[in-house]
C-alpha cells in the first residue's frame, strides 16, 4: 500500500512536468517524422522499380539488307526485354558512333556479317558492343546482349559435342532460351511487405526513449538524495526499498503511457503500421520498461551523483542504439556483432519482424532473447542492491 502510494505521487508528479511531456512524448514522435523522411532513401518503398528505356541502335551487315537476324529479332520482341529496349537502325557503325557522342543513342550493336547462317554452322559468333555515356544503361544493355551471346555460344558448343544433327537447331534453340524469365521477382519478407523509413525510425525511437525513462527514475532518486528530501521519507514508517521500488513503479507507469503513445501517435499521423500481433508489441514495451528500470537500478546505486548518473545512462542508451542500427542502418560487420549483445538490437529485431509479418517463432525468438537480456540485468539489480543498498 505504502509502495502504491510513493508510485501514484511519483505518477503525478511527472505527469504534471512540461519537461517530461515534451522530451518523453512530443519529441519522440518529431524525431520519427524527421528521420523518416530524411533518410528515406535508406530504405525502399511499396513503388516498384521502372527501368528507364535503353535507345539501341543496330548496325546491320549488307548482306541482311538492313534486315535483322532472327535471333536478334527474337531476342528484343520478348515481353520482359521489348519493353525496356528502343530499336533503331543504322547504315554504319560511324553513324551510330556519331548519334552516341550527340546522346541520340544510349548503347549500340553491330552485328557481323551472316549472323544466323554463322550460328547454324556451328561458327563463333561475337557482337560488337558500343557503350554509351549512361553508366546505368549500359550495365543493363551489356546484360542483354553479353548473354544473349554466351547463351548462343554455350549452345553452339553443345550442338558440337551433340553431333551435326543438332546443329541447325541452335538458332532456335537460342531465341527458346529466353522463352521463360531468369529472374524472378520476389518480396523480402515472408509475407510479401517490407518496412519503410517511417516504420524503423518509430521502433528505432521507440526503444531509445522507453530506455530514457529510466533516466527519470534514476534523477528523481539522487536529486531527492542530494536536496535531503529523502530524509523526510526515511522518517515515516517506510522502507528504503518500498521508497525505492515505489519510485520505479511510478516510473514505469508513465513509460507505459509513453509507449502508448508514440504507438498510436505514429499510427495516427505517418501511418505506422506496427504489425497484426498488438499483444506481442506490448510485451515488448514491457520488457523494454523492464530493463530500463533496472538498468537505472543498477545506475543509481554505483553513482554518488544525479550528473554523474544522467551522463552514464545517456552515454549507455546512445551507444546502445548506434551499434544496434538505431540511427541509421550499419553495414559494418563489427558493429553488428557487438550490437547482439544490446536491448536495442532484440527489441529492434522483435518489431521489425512484426512489421513485416515474420513467421511467430521468429518473433518469438527476438523476444526470447530480449526477455534474457532484461533478466540478466534484473539479477545483476538485485545482486547490487543487496550488496550496496540505498541510503540516504
Amino acid at each position: 500500500m505504502k509502495m502504491m502510494i510513493i508510485a501514484w505521487f511519483e505518477l503525478r508528479r511527472m505527469a504534471t512536468s512540461r519537461s517530461v511531456l515534451i522530451n518523453q512524448f512530443l519529441l519522440p514522435l518529431i524525431l520519427i517524422f524527421i528521420l523518416g523522411n530524411a533518410l528515406s532513401g535508406w530504405f525502399g518503398n511499396d513503388q516498384e522499380y521502372q527501368q528507364e528505356p535503353i535507345r539501341v541502335g543496330f548496325v546491320g551487315s549488307p548482306a541482311d539488307k538492313g534486315q535483322l537476324p532472327e535471333s536478334i529479332q527474337a531476342l528484343t520482341s520478348m515481353p520482359g526485354i521489348q519493353d525496356i529496349v528502343i530499336q533503331q537502325t543504322a547504315a554504319s557503325r560511324e553513324e551510330v558512333e556519331d548519334k552516341l557522342r550527340r546522346d541520340d543513342l544510349d548503347y549500340a550493336v553491330v552485328i557481323p556479317e551472316y549472323f544466323d547462317e554463322r550460328i547454324g554452322q556451328g561458327a563463333e559468333v561475337k557482337l560488337e558492343l558500343l557503350p554509351g555515356r549512361n553508366h546505368d544503361l549500359n550495365l543493363v544493355a551489356d546484360t542483354i546482349f553479353k548473354t544473349f551471346s554466351a547463351d548462343v555460344n554455350h549452345g553452339q558448343a553443345q550442338a558440337v559435342v551433340m553431333g551435326a544433327e543438332r546443329m541447325l537447331a541452335v538458332p532456335a534453340a537460342a531465341s527458346a532460351a529466353y522463352e521463360r524469365p531468369k529472374v524472378e521477382i520476389g518480396e523480402l519478407s515472408e509475407k510479401g511487405t517490407t518496412y519503410t523509413a517511417a516504420q524503423y525510425f518509430a521502433a528505432s525511437m521507440l526503444i531509445m526513449f522507453l530506455l530514457y525513462s529510466g533516466l527519470m527514475a534514476s534523477s528523481s532518486l539522487l536529486g531527492e538524495r542530494e536536496s535531503r528530501t529523502l530524509f523526510r521519507l526515511q522518517s515515516a514508517p517506510v522502507t528504503p526499498g518500498t521508497i525505492f521500488a515505489g519510485k520505479i513503479m511510478g516510473c514505469s507507469l508513465i513509460t507505459i503511457a509513453q509507449a502508448a503513445a508514440i504507438v498510436l501517435g505514429s499510427q495516427w499521423m505517418y501511418g505506422v503500421k506496427w504489425g497484426p500481433h498488438p499483444l506481442l508489441l506490448m510485451a515488448v514495451c514491457l520488457l523494454i520498461t523492464l530493463a530500463s528500470m533496472t538498468l537505472a537500478t543498477l545506475i543509481t546505486l554505483v553513482s554518488s551523483s544525479a550528473a554523474g548518473a544522467r551522463g552514464l545512462m545517456q552515454a549507455i542508451i546512445i551507444a546502445m542504439t548506434f551499434v544496434s542500427g538505431g540511427f541509421m542502418p550499419l553495414p559494418v560487420e563489427f558493429f553488428q556483432k557487438i550490437g547482439a549483445f544490446t536491448v536495442n538490437h532484440w527489441a529492434m529485431q522483435s518489431m521489425l519482424r512484426m512489421m513485416l509479418n515474420s513467421d511467430i517463432h521468429l518473433i518469438m525468438t527476438c523476444i526470447g532473447m530480449l526477455a534474457v537480456i532484461a533478466a540478466f540485468l534484473s539479477a545483476a539489480a538485485m545482486v547490487t542492491y543487496r550488496k550496496v543498498g540505498y541510503h540516504a
